[in-house]
């Protein structure tokens, strides 16, 4: 009995198994366990994938000047990452050419991209299924030209920092062949098409995810053109750049023809030259646009226009702003939706427009008409966490302004809305009449959920009690109240 009690269980399982218990933990990790017993001396040699991240932490000359020992701890990054480094080397020597399905690394700190390219010469004749790597060498690191020539078994391809792209443009390159997954966080190009080839070597991509550079929007000629068939999910992040006006001809120009496309998330700078379309297939899309600017808000309607065929939309606060300063917001009629997230801009935003001579109704005209354009809405989530609380209005004026704008009862609240979610819940009197319109209105509602904003326990109180006496023209409709 003492010895099933004491028995090691675990090291008697097959090396395969332990192979894939280990591969959840970092390679150091891995590593650690060869002092467990001889048994665990050579298991860490087998796992199939490595996963280095650097523990160095940033460093700038103005940390330099604020710090009081300013060459001890230069000097202790320097042999911070050199060890890095000689691990990362040693491990490599020490695996012998085991199989490698998966290789990450995080190098941000003095990042020596000989070693880099050591090691990523090591990994293309391994078979490599994943490859992970964000690192920020002084120069600009460009990938080995083989990398784009002997990853056929490539699955997984992820690059961020100081990289630069620049995929051999003759036809006899294989590309990657099997690659589904690419994600690129603020890498550069080498050359103008240097994307398009790129998208060109992947003749099954399903995901794409893409960060561009801010150094992009300074040359005219970029063109980021995603013309993918097999592409399923896309993943925009096009940052704004305060040096260059909305209408600067530098700006890049992007284009969307992507018709298996299911999620598209853009979140960033919406130029005037975007062109998106062949999206019928598209479900679910995701707004954020990062710009306060009026006129985009045309250009935002336009952008919606491709998307008709969603059956899930996110509207971002700044989105929805800039809507509401459209001179002739038309939206498109949205049969499939059914989900509709609609952000609400800060309170600051909100103020500045009183402030102009705008009406409240500026606020709220957006809201309606979405509504009138989505027939088959099932789900609303009005979403005000973006804002700041402490703005919020409690004038009088809005009871009229929403009976105004719901002239008429959309056909989706009355037959098809079955749950609200009101998200950053202040009390606030154009809160509680939309609250009270969505109750008196909706006639199969089931749930609805209002989340407070940094409300006292005196308020949650008054707002309970306000909500709770409305009429519901529901009678299965449950109201529940969360923080």
């Amino acid at each position: 009995m003492a010895n099933n009690k004491n028995c090691d269980r675990i090291s008697n399982l097959p090396d395969s198994l332990l192979c894939h218990i280990l591969s959840f933990l970092e390679t150091k990790e891995t590593v650690a366990t060869s002092t467990l017993s001889t048994r665990w001396k050579p298991l860490w040699t087998l796992v199939t994938n490595l996963d280095f991240v650097d523990e160095c932490e940033w460093w700038s000359s103005s940390d330099e000047e604020h710090s009081p020992n300013q060459h001890q701890d230069q000097t202790d990054q320097w042999n911070k990452c050199y060890r890095f480094a000689q691990i990362i080397s040693k491990v490599w020597d020490l695996r012998h050419a085991n199989p490698l399905k998966q290789f990450r690394l995080y190098w941000r700190c003095r990042c020596d991209p000989i070693h880099v390219y050591k090691w990523l010469r090591a990994t293309i004749v391994c078979h490599l299924e994943e490859l992970d790597l964000n690192i920020y060498p002084n120069l600009a690191f460009n990938l080995p030209t083989n990398l784009f020539n002997y990853c056929k078994t490539l699955v997984v391809l992820k690059l961020g920092g100081n990289i630069v792209l620049n995929p051999p443009s003759s036809s006899s390159s294989l590309g990657f062949p099997s690659l589904k997954i690419l994600h690129l966080h603020s890498v550069n190009y080498a050359n103008h098409d240097s994307f398009l080839i790129l998208l060109s070597f992947c003749p099954i991509l399903q995901d794409l995810s893409m960060e561009t550079n801010v150094s992009l929007f300074w040359d005219p000629k970029y063109l980021f053109k995603i013309f993918v068939p097999t592409l399923k999910r896309l993943h925009l992040d096009m940052p704004k750049i305060l040096s260059i006006p909305p209408d600067d001809i530098n700006a890049p120009t992007l284009e969307i023809n992507t018709p298996a496309l299911e999620y598209l998330n853009f979140r960033g700078y919406l130029d005037e030259d975007v062109l998106v379309e062949n999206l019928s297939n598209l479900v679910e899309a995701v707004l954020h646009i990062d710009d306060d600017l009026i006129v985009l808000g045309n250009k935002i309607t336009n952008f919606l226009m491709a998307l008709s065929n969603v059956k899930s939309l996110t509207l971002g606060s700044f989105t929805t702003e800039c809507l509401c300063c459209t001179s002739n917001f038309d939206p498109p009629i949205f049969h499939n939706l059914a989900f509709l997230d609609f952000g609400v801009g800060p309170g600051e935003w909100q103020q500045a427009f009183l402030a102009n001579g705008a009406t409240i109704i500026g606020k709220w005209n957006v809201l309606p008409l979405l509504l009138q354009r989505a027939p088959n809405l099932e789900v609303l989530v009005f979403d005000m966490e973006k804002r700041n609380c402490s703005n919020v209005s409690n004038k009088k004026s809005s009871a009229s302004t929403l009976e105004w704008l719901f002239e008429e009862v959309p056909i989706c609240l009355s037959l098809h809305l079955t749950a609200f979610h009101i998200k950053g819940y202040k009390g606030s009197k154009d809160e509680l009449e939309l609250v009270k319109y969505i109750l008196e209105w909706a006639r199969v509602l089931k749930t609805m959920t209002v989340s407070f904003c940094s409300l006292n326990l005196e308020k949650k109180f008054r707002a309970f009690q306000e909500i709770s006496m409305l009429p519901k023209q529901s009678t299965t409709c449950k109201i529940a109240f969360t923080d």
